[in-house]
């Protein structure tokens, strides 16, 4: 027997959920099994939360909501699903070429206009290669010219409300003002509507703010590494383990850094690419629980045993 579920969106964006439980009634849905609760977040959510009808919570977005919603759901013994934020990570080993670093740069970090909990933000290059990799980059940022999604020759669109567009210009000047790089973009484009350059930095310490904070956005953050063990110790001293990736034409030698990675989900030469088999969940702050998957079917369901004398 289905349990019934309450679907409450973000406020920035009321409309999808609006439209699966659209097509889950055209598919047959008995009404009440999905309802959609519109409106801003904190008190709705927290009656939601509260209402003694409500046995689980699945929580996506902030980690400082995240907390509050935890603390709400277990005060009253409820199971909790978080998927947090993240600042995660790509390492790219040196038998790549740049230009194949590149190729994965913008796989992994501008999809999207980075506007998915799963992109990479840090990005840690071979030494000796990082500024022949920030010069290609900057060639292959400049051709991308955001526009309408509406437009099918759209690559990138513009960032969700106005809200998240002065935070990352707040990150931006931030790494200005820390000495970093802006290898490309950091501005703002004309017109309406919340468009932000592609942008990438060079920063010029692991201590930088860009490498810590998530910006959410269309900003990646680029740092050299003489050593790959070096890297891998910085990239796991993140208190986010939400997803990161390996690059390499060395798969023995990439399948064991993933391993090694605190990570939830862990990509070899590919980027937030999801499969729904495939559990999806991270480590340390970045949630607790898994879904897609078994994972997520257990979360959601209580393992109950029975034991009969015949």
């Amino acid at each position: 027997m289905a349990a019934p579920s309450s679907l409450k969106p973000s406020e920035y964006t009321p409309l999808t959920l609006l439209r699966v439980a659209e097509l889950a009634k055209e598919a047959g849905f008995p009404d009440g099994v999905i309802n959609v609760v519109n409106g801003a977040g904190g008190e709705i959510a927290q009656q939601l939360i509260a209402h003694p009808d409500c046995a689980k919570v699945s929580f996506t977005g902030s980690v400082a909501t995240g907390e509050k919603v935890r603390r709400s759901a277990t005060s009253s013994g409820k199971r909790v699903t978080l998927e947090l934020g993240g600042k995660n990570a790509a390492l790219f080993l040196n038998d790549l070429s740049a230009q194949a670093m590149v190729n994965g740069i913008l796989e992994a970090g501008y999809l999207n206009q980075g506007q998915i909990c799963a992109a990479a933000e840090r990005f840690y290059l071979p030494q000796e290669k990082l500024d022949t990799v920030m010069t290609l980059l900057r060639q292959r940022l400049s051709e991308i010219v955001p526009g309408s999604p509406l437009d099918e020759k759209t690559v990138m669109g513009p960032l969700a409300n106005q809200v998240q567009l002065e935070k990352v210009l707040y990150l931006i000047q931030r790494a200005r003002e820390e000495g970093d790089t802006i290898v490309y973009g950091g501005e703002t484009l004309p017109g309406e509507g919340y468009f932000l350059q592609p942008t990438a930095v060079k920063v010029r310490s692991k201590n930088s703010t860009l490498m810590h904070e998530e910006t959410f956005g269309p900003v990646c953050s680029f740092i050299g590494y003489q050593n790959e063990k070096e890297a891998l110790s910085h990239i796991n001293a993140s208190p986010f383990g939400l997803a990161a990736s390996v690059w390499s034409e060395n798969m023995s030698k990439a399948l064991r850094y993933a391993e090694d990675i605190d990570a939830g989900m862990v990509w070899v030469n590919m980027h937030t690419f999801l499969d729904p088999a495939v559990p999806f969940g991270g480590m340390k702050g970045s949630g607790i629980g898994r879904e897609f998957g078994s994972a997520f079917i257990d979360d959601y369901t209580e393992l109950k045993s029975v034991m009969v004398r015949y």
